[in-house]
């Protein structure tokens, strides 16, 4: 090539390796924003040696359609010619069969020719719709997977393979709206939140990539906080059997990025010849799996040419090769070998608006087509207000330090834990990173960090606090406009993935779970803001507070109440409750159920005079069903930042219960905690030294004296171990010993 093919090298910050995008190897293995350079080499999956005769059956392929009555499940079996003789034709007896329970089995048989100029074939099944359960993604109902077997005979020469398939539909719906276009999934004719976050390599070496034991503990942990989506993001790798499989098992739906991100990419024969092989491998290894719902052809690399990240500028040749590689190559061959599911170019992209321009669409990053990444570190990431009204919101987030726990395996000394030592600024790969934090905790608490190790803890704690609070009021606030629209057409927000779920080493990064599996408590607040139902707050710039109640249930639910509760800091007990009892929650759908001028609320409630009504009360929102019973995860308003606040000076006392309980998330028993405190107590962080299991809710705030939870044990232990190995942390321990906080 004539020209060069930027960019040639990753930022400096990110202390990486050069020309990756000209290698087919993982692209973040060269350095990213969130990792190391670790560029592989050799051979790093597992090497088979299979004997055959004349044929090997390389893919068995499926593709399920739907007609009135039946499913036509239309299995394709590929197979390589080994045999020297290229004039001889082969017959072949196929046989498939699906197994529906116990008892019942749908099969169809068929003997047909191979040769050189047919080496694959087709076997339809048909089977009655009644006759088996539909795949739903998690919340919305079970995942039935039904085994597959393919048999081939030729000679005496015998193969099977067998499979796993799930009953669903898919499509990405795009229609017009008056405004753009609509941008959702529909399984099964429902419509679907994508409620998820984004994945990256479960390790930057490629040969642990498929590491069972960490894969397994991951899709649970996003199982857990109740998340129906995985984006497996297009700098990383094409995932093993083994992640997909259990993304079938857990009902979490994959969009899958094909791996190209964050740069310009060649387009000369051989790389494309190179890329089509590798999209026909990967796309008959996958297309199997019901837990795809979407292909994309890359990462930022429409924007990255719309923004002119690397210098492109207006040559037409970076946009002709683009179109070459994403449109002609990969978007061709996925709709030859899997027409039915959904593709789109790239992400972010203007879905079908950006294909109407000619695949680089006008505005990538516009809220009325497709989906959009939006990050924002200078404005105050609890201000729900400057959040965009997306279609679909498929990248998102804020940084946050891992635990010391987490870092403290990988330092030489203590002195490698604080926020300017060598140590830490190395893995920083963020430029600016840590003053973004900073001034992003400064918006919100009274802070003044000095390069010391309790500051170095402090500024973990409020960094996770911050990162914690920030991402549940965005994530919310994507959830509200599920249903809605805005004045300019923005709005109809339906997923929401945030930026992102695990990390590959010990380090600052948008992370809801650290490098080992330890939850931060970003993930604790995803489960809540997940959750099947919740009850939100919207504050606007007016001061006008609505509350909405969301449902991703597909029944309304009737006669529910919400409650408004009212506390003062100096007590435990509300100052206040309003109740708006008969709601009817509507299925599916985002609902404002209460609006109020919320200063004048406050000032009704006992909260002062209107000037100071913010800085002297919280408000918890609860909202239950009939019978009394909570159906929502608390939520809160915070009417003030906490740098105006006079934060309750109180100490969290802990209990561990001495009876333990059936486990959880193991055959390992599990135990009772309670945290009592004479005050309130604000984001209480409860947490583990050594070891290994998790809280079931953490960073929580401790209003009426006294919280109950439970610790799930993933090891043997007892309860005089765990009270040894708990520590608890509160913003106002924080706040008591910092000088110059109070």
């Amino acid at each position: 090539m004539n020209y060069i093919v930027p960019p040639t090298c990753v930022p400096n910050t990110y202390h990486g390796e050069c020309h990756v995008n000209h290698i087919r190897k993982m692209q973040a293995s060269f350095g990213w924003d969130w990792g190391p350079a670790f560029p592989s080499m050799g051979i790093w999956k597992d090497v088979e040696l299979i004997t055959v005769e004349n044929v090997l059956m390389s893919d068995v392929t499926v593709d399920i359609g739907k007609s009135d009555a039946v499913w036509e499940v239309e299995v394709t079996i590929f197979f390589q010619l080994l045999s020297s003789d290229l004039n001889k034709w082969i017959k072949c007896d196929l046989r498939a069969e699906l197994k529906i329970s116990e008892l019942a089995i749908i099969s169809n048989s068929k003997v047909t020719v191979l040769d050189t100029n047919a080496t694959n074939c087709s076997i339809v099944l048909r089977v009655p719709k009644e006759a088996v359960h539909l795949w739903w993604p998690n919340g919305y109902g079970e995942q039935r997977l039904y085994n597959l077997k393919v048999q081939s005979l030729i000679g005496q020469e015998s193969t099977e393979k067998n499979i796993r398939i799930g009953f669903r539909t898919v499509e990405l719906v795009q229609e017009p709206l008056e405004k753009g276009l609509s941008f959702y999934f529909r399984l099964n004719e429902v419509p679907i939140f994508a409620k998820g976050s984004n994945w990256i390599p479960a390790s930057i070496f490629p040969e642990e990539t498929a590491n069972e034991e960490t894969v397994r503990d991951l899709l649970f942990s996003a199982r857990e906080a109740h998340m129906n989506m995985l984006r497996v993001w297009g700098g990383g790798v094409y995932e093993s059997d083994f992640f997909y499989n259990l993304a079938d098992e857990y009902g979490i739906m994959i969009w899958q990025d094909f791996m190209f991100a964050c740069s310009m990419y060649p387009a000369g024969e051989s790389f494309l010849e190179s890329v089509k092989a590798e999209v026909e491998q990967n796309v008959k290894r996958l297309k199997n799996h019901p837990s795809i719902v979407l292909w994309a052809g890359n990462n930022e690399n429409e924007a990255a040419l719309y923004g002119n990240w690397y210098g492109t500028g207006s040559t037409s040749i970076y946009q002709e090769d683009y179109i070459r590689l994403y449109v002609n190559v990969i978007k061709a061959e996925v709709n030859r070998i899997d027409p039915a599911r959904p593709f789109v170019v790239s992400s972010p992209s203007d879905g079908l608006f950006t294909e109407e321009n000619n695949y680089v669409g006008p505005n990538p990053y516009s809220n009325l087509y497709g989906d959009v990444h939006y990050y924002n570190y200078l404005k105050n990431g609890w201000d729900i207000n400057h959040y965009p009204h997306t279609r679909f919101a498929s990248e998102y987030g804020f940084q946050s330090l891992p635990s010391v726990f987490t870092l403290a395996p990988v330092i030489k000394n203590e002195t490698d834990l604080r926020i300017d030592s060598d140590f830490m600024l190395h893995r920083q790969h963020l430029p600016a990173g840590y003053n973004y934090m900073k001034n992003l905790i400064s918006m919100n608490f009274r802070v003044s960090l000095k390069n010391t190790y309790q500051d170095f803890l402090i500024f973990i704690y409020l960094s996770q606090v911050n990162q914690a609070v920030s991402m549940r009021i965005e994530t919310e606030s994507y959830r509200q406009t599920k249903s809605g629209f805005n004045a300019n057409g923005e709005g109809l927000t339906m997923g929401a993935l945030y930026w992102q779920l695990n990390d590959v080493w010990q380090a600052p990064s948008w992370s809801s779970i650290e490098f080992g599996g330890r939850w931060k408590m970003l993930h604790y607040y995803v489960k809540d803001c997940f959750a099947p139902v919740i009850v939100t707050p919207h504050l606007s710039l007016a001061d006008e507070l609505t509350i909405y109640v969301v449902s991703d249930k597909l029944v309304p639910i009737s006669d529910c109440t919400l409650s408004i509760n009212v506390y003062k800091w100096d007590m435990n007990l509300p100052l206040y409750t309003k109740k708006y009892p008969n709601i009817v929650i509507m299925k599916n759908m985002a609902q404002a159920v209460v609006t109020l001028w919320f200063s004048n609320f406050l000032r009704e409630a006992g909260c002062g005079t209107l000037a100071a009504v913010k800085k002297n009360c919280i408000v918890e929102l609860l909202l239950e069903d009939q019978y009394h019973m909570q159906i929502a995860p608390y939520n809160y308003v915070y009417p003030s930042s906490f740098i105006n606040i006079t934060v309750p000076n109180t100490e969290v006392q802990v209990y561990v219960d001495p009876t333990p309980i059936p486990g959880k998330l193991s055959n390992y028993l599990d135990y009772r905690v309670s945290l009592r405190s004479e005050k309130i107590a604000l984001f209480v962080w409860i947490d583990v030294k050594q070891i290994c299991g998790r809280f079931s809710e953490n960073g929580f705030h401790v209003l009426r004296g006294e919280k109950n939870i439970t610790f799930h044990a993933k090891e043997a232990v007892t309860d005089d171990q765990l009270s040894n190995d708990i520590t608890v942390v509160s913003l106002s321990q924080i706040y008591k010993f910092k000088t110059g906080f109070m």
